[in-house]
């Protein structure tokens, strides 16, 4: 999806635009939780995806595509997910997962 009013770079532009961004995503991922609790896993994956798409530095959006995998049974889609988010950060950032990522990577593998 395009940004809002992205050749516009007045303060107003710029502060909206980031906060359409930040909507957007906290949106997309609440709708993976939401699918995934309703056992709609295939439209949970889409939706987590493209909040992977739209900032695929953004962990939080990792951790509901792999709450979604999981939650439908497919434990390796699950750690393939984790495994590129990990490579992701680790080239683009210089960091590790979070404390929070690998529990949730613990907790899966557990199952």
């Amino acid at each position: 999806m395009n940004d809002l009013l992205p050749d516009w770079y007045e303060e107003w532009a710029v502060l909206e635009r980031e906060r359409f961004r930040q909507v957007r995503l906290h949106v997309l991922e609440r709708m993976c939780e939401r699918l995934t609790d309703a056992g709609l896993h295939a439209l949970a994956v889409l939706a987590g995806l493209a909040a992977v798409e739209a900032e695929p530095l953004r962990e939080s959006a990792h951790r509901v595509v792999m709450r979604a995998y999981a939650a439908e049974g497919n434990a390796g889609e699950a750690i393939r997910q984790y495994r590129s988010c990990r490579d992701l950060l680790a080239r683009e950032l210089g960091v590790e997962p979070s404390p929070q990522m690998e529990r949730l990577l613990l907790d899966l593998c557990r199952r």
